[in-house]
C-alpha cells in the first residue's frame, strides 16, 4: 500500500523528574547541549562517560558516573525501597512516574536458574517517553478506515520506536473534535505519559495483556484499545474474544518481515481470526527523525503465506 512517512518537530531534552535522580553536573551538561536532536535514552555506566541516544545518532557526554552514584541513582528510583521493587528488578527494570522505563545491567544472584536480585549495577539506560503529535497520522487513518472491525499490528526489530507510535496514535485517536474512548493496558507502566491525561484514554496500569483487554472489553465500553508487545497464546484468545465484542486493537509485535510474524503460533491464530486489517512495518527515515511506514493488508498476508511456503518473505 505504499510507504508513509512523519515529518519530526522540536521536542524539549529530557523530562525534568529526572533532576531528582541524577547528579547535578549530568542534569547540566544535558540542559546545555544543543542541536542533538530529540533525546530517546540516556545511557549510564559505571566508571565510563554517560551517552545519550537521540534520533539523530548516539552523543557520549564528558561526564563519567562513578559506581557509587549508580547505586545512589537506583535507590533513588525506587524510592529508597529497592524491595518494594524488587520483582521489576529481578526482571531487569524499574519504571517511574510519567512511563520512564530504567533498563538495569549488573551482577545477578541465582536460585535454581530464577533472579534473586542484581548486585553491583553496572549500567541504567533510561528510556524517555514522548507523545509526538506529528506522529502516527497513516496508521490513524488506517484506523479509521476499518470503522472498529479490525485493528493493526505494528512490527519492527527492537529500538525502532514500536512504545512511542502506539502512545502517539492512542493521544491522536483520542483527542480533537471526535475523540475516542481509548484503553491504555500499560504492562510495565511504560506506555502512558503525562501528556495523555487530557485524552479520553483510561490506562489499566500493571496487568498483564490478556487480563487488561478483558477488562477494558468487558467494563470500560472502551472503543480502541492499545497494547505493547503481544506474542503469547493466553493473550491471543483474550484478543479474539474482545474482537467479537467489537473492540479493535492496536499493539505491536517484534518482528522484522510479516511471514516471519505469522511463524509464530499466537500471532498465526490472530490472524486467521481476522484480528488485524493491517500490519504496519515501521523503520527511521535518513535524518533519524521522520517515521516510514509500509503496510500490509490482511489479505496480502495470506498471499504471502501462499507463496512462502516456510520461506522468509518481507514486505
Amino acid at each position: 500500500m505504499g510507504i508513509r512517512i512523519d515529518m519530526p518537530l522540536k521536542r524539549e531534552p529530557y523530562p525534568e523528574i529526572l533532576n531528582r535522580f541524577f547528579p547535578l553536573r549530568l542534569c547540566e551538561e544535558i540542559r546545555s547541549l544543543s542541536g542533538i536532536g530529540r533525546i530517546e535514552e540516556i545511557r549510564l555506566r559505571a566508571g565510563g562517560k554517560a551517552s545519550l541516544t537521540t534520533d539523530r545518532g548516539s552523543v557520549f557526554l564528558k561526564t563519567v558516573i562513578m559506581p557509587s552514584e549508580l547505586n545512589e541513582m537506583l535507590s533513588r528510583l525506587c524510592g529508597n525501597s529497592l524491595y518494594a521493587h524488587s520483582d521489576t528488578i529481578n526482571s531487569g527494570y524499574v519504571t517511574i512516574s510519567g512511563g520512564i522505563r530504567v533498563g538495569i545491567c549488573g551482577r545477578a544472584a541465582l536460585d535454581g536458574g530464577k533472579v534473586l536480585g542484581i548486585y553491583d549495577v553496572s549500567a541504567l539506560n533510561i528510556r524517555i517517553p514522548s507523545v509526538l503529535r506529528y506522529l502516527g497520522e497513516p496508521v490513524c487513518e488506517l484506523l479509521r478506515s476499518t470503522r472498529g472491525s479490525r485493528g493493526v499490528l505494528i512490527y519492527s526489530p527492537p529500538g525502532v520506536g514500536k512504545t512511542t507510535l502506539l502512545r502517539s496514535v492512542a493521544y491522536k485517536m483520542a483527542s480533537g473534535e471526535r475523540p475516542l474512548r481509548v484503553a491504555l493496558i500499560d504492562t510495565r507502566g511504560e506506555l502512558y505519559s503525562e501528556e495523555l491525561k487530557n485524552a479520553t484514554i483510561d490506562v489499566l496500569s500493571g496487568y498483564p495483556n490478556g487480563i487488561g483487554i478483558e477488562i477494558a472489553a468487558r467494563t470500560m465500553n472502551a472503543q480502541l484499545m492499545v497494547c505493547d508487545e503481544i506474542g503469547d497464546r493466553e493473550e491471543a484468545q483474550a484478543i479474539i474474544s474482545a474482537q467479537n465484542c467489537g473492540v479493535p486493537l492496536l499493539a505491536s509485535a517484534h518482528g522484522d518481515c510479516v511471514s516471519g510474524l505469522l511463524r509464530r503460533s499466537a500471532v498465526m491464530k490472530l490472524h486467521n481470526a481476522r484480528v488485524f486489517g493491517y500490519y504496519v512495518r515501521i523503520e527511521r527515515g535518513s535524518s533519524g527523525g521522520e517515521y516510514k511506514y509500509a503496510v500490509t493488508t490482511a489479505e496480502e498476508a495470506d498471499v504471502l503465506l501462499q507463496n512462502s511456503r516456510g520461506g522468509d518473505i518481507g514486505v
